[in-house]
């Protein structure tokens, strides 16, 4: 679970390092957080680029 690579939930493209992304996710209750890789991988659905730019 934690060594899978994130995904777009539109085309199942891997994520990669630095490559701009949209994500949906809630706005976390805790105050402070270190860990925001690890959270976001457990929290929020990724959408690559393009496919946030295709809303057709």
């Amino acid at each position: 679970m934690f060594n899978e690579s994130s995904k777009c939930r539109v085309c199942g493209k891997e994520i990669e390092g630095g490559e701009p992304v949209h994500l949906e996710m809630r706005y976390p209750k805790r105050r402070g957080f270190t860990e925001i890789k690890a959270y976001l991988k457990l929290e929020a659905r990724f959408t690559c680029d393009a496919c946030a730019n295709n809303k057709t």
